[in-house]
């Protein structure tokens, strides 16, 4: 069952960040829908949280549960 996360995230500062990240979290297994701005990502998925996390970090930005 999909359930929605919502990150806050900090270090976005353009639209290329923007599209960093959703490239990051569309990659994770299991997610099936990804809005991102600038301060936030809503992610539709069954994935957990922490996975999401990682995601971002990995892809050079910061993220935790708003």
């Amino acid at each position: 069952m999909s359930q929605v996360t919502v990150l806050a995230l900090q270090g976005l500062t353009c639209m290329h960040c923007v599209g960093s990240t959703r490239k990051a979290l569309e990659a994770v297994p299991g997610v099936t829908a990804v809005d991102v701005a600038l301060d936030s990502a809503k992610v539709t998925g069954d994935v957990t949280p922490q996975t999401l996390i990682n995601a971002v970090e990995q892809a050079g930005y910061h993220a935790s549960l708003a």
